[in-house]
């Protein structure tokens, strides 16, 4: 008896290593996602006809990709893992693991194909939108801070160029354009959220049908209030650090007063061309498979659309309030009639329309393809992976049963 109840628990840690076996992951990625996680029992390993490993934790997997499914409950659950609530919540929350990845590639480059990018990107508003509004709310405050740091280090060097500048203004606009971009690629990494970012991507998970129009509304709204009191408390933390030199706060007034004296049209425009390059470099990163890739693809948009000088609303809730506090000539309501709310139009019609809309026309359901191509085989793996998950945890129930009788 004993020896058959030592045999039990090696397979069951057989099956686990199994299961959570790193090198099984789809896209072979140099870098972790935020979300990435292990637990013991609750996926099981098949393997594909190619001979890839398949993991069947939820809804993931065409083609040969790898996926993850959540897997039920199970009477073997309960005898590994005494806090069940507390896992099934900690998986529900992390939702990069029950995103849905019909893409049928299975990477070893480092840069995925347009196509599967798309349906990443998508992916990728999905798990944003899917989180509690708790979360969101947190990832948007941290995001508007981090739009802060990109902010403050542009100031602080750009505004203190002194006869530099002065003589060469380009030099000044390079300095802001090259350092402003560490915002997004914090952000990117840690799956922050920004509402100029969501406003492409999870309007892309809207076309492809992996969200409701409730949750598109509610991440929109919820990661523009988080992002607002990012910014606003980075702003004033700045000022009780005492790091606004004259330098950095006649560049960040000089700023202000720019941004509240053009007129709707020629604001909402330069928006919609910020967003439509702030989109694209979300979309770069997320077709990068490493950090490096992530960093090229977030860099160079950013700094175009710094350099040109476009209107980017996270980055004014930032400047705007920072302005106001060191003395700009500026009122609130010029800061919000004359730019937050152009500029939250155009960025919001750059990355629902001209980027979200336009790719799921060319790679997703809007166009017609790649969704009906995909849907009828999608379904039946869904199956045939529920099936199986079932057989293999009856048999193992089973051994457990002989083995505790």
């Amino acid at each position: 008896m004993i020896l058959r109840n030592i045999s039990i628990v090696l397979a069951a840690s057989a099956l686990s290593a199994t299961a959570f076996n790193p090198t099984s992951l789809a896209a072979r990625s140099m870098v972790k996602t935020p979300s990435h996680k292990t637990a013991l029992f609750s996926s099981v390993a098949e393997q594909a006809p190619n001979g890839t490993e398949k993991k069947v934790n939820g809804v993931n997997g065409a083609n040969g990709a790898n996926g993850e499914v959540n897997g039920g409950g199970s009477a073997f659950d309960g005898l590994v893992n005494k806090n069940q609530k507390g896992a099934r919540q900690d998986m529900e929350e992390r939702s990069e693991r029950l995103s849905l990845d019909i893409s049928k590639t299975q990477y070893t480059s480092l840069v995925k194909s347009p196509p599967d990018a798309y349906i990443s990107f998508a992916e990728k508003g999905a798990s944003n939108a899917h989180l509690p509004k708790r979360k969101i709310f947190h990832q948007s405050v941290l995001g508007g801070c981090y739009v802060g740091f990109g902010g403050l280090i542009s100031l602080a060097i750009a505004g203190n160029l002194g006869g530099m500048a002065a003589a060469n203004p380009g030099v000044a606009k390079m300095a802001f354009a090259a350092l402003f971009p560490v915002n997004l690629l914090l952000i990117v990494s840690t799956s922050g959220q920004l509402f100029t970012g969501n406003s492409a991507t999870v309007t892309a998970a809207r076309y492809e049908g992996f969200v409701s129009n409730e949750d598109l509304w509610t991440n929109l709204a919820v990661s523009l209030a988080g992002n607002v009191v990012g910014c606003g408390l980075f702003a004033a933390a700045a000022m009780v650090a005492g790091i606004m030199n004259p330098g950095s706060s006649a560049l960040a007034i000089s700023t202000a007063v720019s941004k509240c004296s053009g007129g709707f049209i020629p604001t909402f425009t330069k928006a919609v061309m910020c967003n439509w390059m702030v989109s694209m470099a979300v979309f770069m990163a997320t077709a990068a498979n490493d950090l490096a890739g992530k960093m090229v693809g977030i860099w160079f948009a950013i700094s175009t659309f710094v350099g040109i000088g476009l209107e980017h609303s996270i980055a004014n809730l930032f400047i705007l309030p920072l302005a106001m506090m060191l003395g700009a000539p500026v009122t609130l309501g010029a800061v919000i009639f004359k730019n937050l709310i152009p500029v939250l139009a155009g960025n919001f019609a750059a990355g629902a329309l001209i980027v979200a809309a336009s790719y799921s026309y060319q790679f997703g359901r809007l166009g017609g393809l790649r969704r009906a191509l995909f849907a009828d085989k999608l379904a039946n793996i869904k199956k045939d992976l529920e099936k199986k998950r079932k057989n293999a945890e009856k048999e193992l129930q089973g051994e457990i049963a002989q083995a505790l009788s």
